[in-house]
């Protein structure tokens, strides 16, 4: 007997397709960037400290701009703010080929933060417009699949054209993606993408954002995003001081990110099907044994191989988190969860930056050692009763 799937049910409609490759291109633009602009700016002087601010220029200012975007995404669509963010992060990369002062770099960084999470958080919180209820981990981990193959392919081509060309190609680049993915969304995407249905607000705003279920998600979201600072303001250098030449600084973001597209999948359907507390803790475990062995002394080749390990992990753990996050969101404040889910990446990436800077003044592998210890305290406390219940759907807890 044939099943025939609800249209309601339905996954891969054109526009979700759209949304997907916006993702992916626009992430590879940036995976052209990400591992060279700690080395540009020490190519003029910079030193760690100064690279560390940089970096938490980029994040502050997402972190201060992501709640009032949120509320605009809301207000005025998801898809507006997207192609507005597209938009202003095109020209400002072609900003950076004449820089050359550590000042004006900064402020462009500070700019492109703000930027950023003009980007992924509207397309975070349109793809939940668009998405089934039923497949909201599962939507959601396409979307980190179509980011993260962004940046499997970009930081190695970006590279690659760095090391042949000098820093303004892979620039160029960068921005002719963002321009295409601009086009996409203003010419493909439909104007309307809210769903039709009115969504009241169910509860005042503060509290509202702030449920005990989406306090658990904000959180561990900061946890998972301080290794993101860490790899965005020393990554590069971690390499680089052990050795690594620019093409084996690039293959080990591609690595990664090759691990975290085969995993995510998986885990948003496994999450969508068994619940959220398991790969959270698995997650949360890999994660934190991974981090611990990035404090060691270890040779380019090998952190290359380690970190296969550390893009499956990463994956199981963020992706199930998506979905609890999705599990606790009002329908009517979706914008808002996720801008202020955005919030709490920036702030545990800008955590981590600021402490990569110092600690790796004081040793290479102070910063993963912490990390690592972090995270394994974090899976501890999902063992905590009261804690592991936030963990079950809504829908489950009021029919138990």
């Amino acid at each position: 007997m044939k099943v025939v799937q609800s249209r309601a049910d339905l996954l891969y409609t054109p526009p979700i397709l759209t949304l997907l490759l916006v993702v992916a291109m626009s992430y590879l633009g940036v995976g052209f960037l990400s591992p060279l602009y700690a080395l540009y700016v020490r190519d003029i002087g910079a030193s760690s400290v100064d690279i560390g601010l940089m970096t938490s220029a980029f994040l502050l200012a997402g972190f201060l701009a992501a709640p009032p975007l949120g509320w605009a995404s809301d207000k005025y669509g998801h898809r507006s703010i997207l192609w507005t963010g597209l938009l202003v992060h095109a020209l400002l990369i072609l900003a950076y080929i004449p820089a050359q002062s550590l000042a004006v770099i900064v402020a462009l960084r500070a700019l492109e933060g703000i930027a950023t999470v003009a980007v992924l958080p509207p397309a975070r919180a349109l793809m939940n417009t668009l998405a089934p209820a039923t497949r909201q981990s599962e939507a959601l981990g396409l979307l980190t699949t179509a980011q993260a193959t962004g940046l499997l392919l970009g930081p190695a081509a970006g590279t690659f054209l760095a090391s042949r060309f000098g820093y303004a190609p892979p620039f160029v680049t960068a921005n002719a993606f963002l321009f295409v993915c601009t086009a996409l969304v203003l010419v493909v995407l439909p104007p309307q993408s809210a769903s039709p249905e009115p969504s009241p607000m169910p509860k005042p705003l503060f509290a509202a954002l702030f449920t005990p279920g989406l306090l658990l998600a904000y959180a561990l979201r900061v946890i998972l995003a301080i290794p993101n600072g860490t790899v965005i303001a020393i990554w590069s250098l971690y390499m680089a001081d052990r050795g690594a030449a620019l093409p084996l600084i690039g293959l080990s973001f591609t690595t990664f990110a090759l691990a975290a597209i085969v995993a995510t999948p998986l885990t948003g359907r496994l999450s969508d099907r068994y619940g959220r507390y398991w790969p959270i803790m698995i997650g949360l475990l890999c994660s934190g044994a991974v981090y611990l062995l990035f404090a060691l002394p270890l040779s380019p080749l090998l952190i290359v191989g380690i970190s296969v390990a550390e893009g499956a992990a990463a994956a199981i753990a963020r992706t199930a988190v998506d979905g609890l996050l999705a599990d606790h969101t009002p329908a009517a404040m979706r914008g808002r969860v996720q801008a202020t889910f955005s919030a709490a990446s920036t702030l545990g990436a800008l955590i981590g930056a600021i402490g990569a800077g110092f600690f790796y003044s004081i040793s290479p592998g102070l910063p993963f050692l912490l990390e690592g210890l972090l995270i394994l305290a974090a899976a501890m406390a999902l063992f905590v009763p009261v804690v592991a219940r936030l963990t079950i759907r809504p829908q489950a807890v009021e029919g138990a």
